[in-house]
């Protein structure tokens, strides 16, 4: 049986600079799992949106219990790949994407689709509007173990989602300190990958 997780949040940045922080948010303090992002193909169609395919490894991570089982049967995941394509529109302001593994679906089948909308609040401030949509779907073991698999994705997925969201805001706040100038910007980034302290209030 698939679960589902839905959130919606509101970043308080312009859609410029949160579509520029889409592309640039990997590595962050945020995201020390990611191991690289490369970029597969990227297009703008007729209408001016820029169509983008990129390839996401990431350190696997699952709980105790699965990781035993797995063992048993001489499966090591110790790192996972993720396919993202993204549509940005820029003269509606609004940014779509999809993201999903494409290895190891048998045991998790994870599939996220988010809406990103450009706008302004009531005080005519800037922001971007998020809408997401995670779909988990095991086919690992009996159903018990399948619905606690999916069970436990669910419940990480607020996790990581907060996590998304401070990471995103630090590099909009980064790109907003160097003025949008992406070599200061990396520099910066790079500085504060390299720190122990924690780089952002919880």
């Amino acid at each position: 049986m698939v679960k589902f997780h839905k959130s919606v949040y509101t970043h308080n940045y312009d859609f410029n600079t949160f579509s520029i922080a889409y592309f640039l948010r990997y590595p962050n303090p945020f995201a020390t799992h990611v191991i690289s992002v490369d970029t597969l193909d990227r297009h703008v169609d007729e209408q001016g949106r820029l169509h983008t395919r990129r390839l996401v490894i990431k350190r696997g991570k699952l709980p105790n219990w699965c990781r035993a089982l797995l063992s048993s049967s001489n499966i090591n995941i110790s790192e996972s790949m993720i396919v993202e394509t993204s549509i940005i529109d820029p003269k509606r302001q609004i940014i779509q994407s999809e993201t999903k593994n494409v290895d190891f679906t048998k045991i998790m089948r994870v599939i996220e689709t988010a809406t990103y909308t450009g706008g302004v609040d009531a005080n005519n401030n800037p922001i971007v509007k998020a809408k997401t949509s995670v779909s988990f779907l095991s086919s690992f073991g009996f159903a018990s173990m399948k619905d606690r698999m999916e069970t436990w994705g669910q419940r990480k997925m607020g996790e990581n989602l907060s996590r998304s969201q401070k990471g995103m805001s630090f590099v909009m706040d980064r790109l907003r300190e160097h003025s949008g100038k992406i070599k200061s910007f990396q520099l910066a980034m790079q500085q504060a990958l390299a720190q122990d302290i924690p780089l952002y209030e919880s």
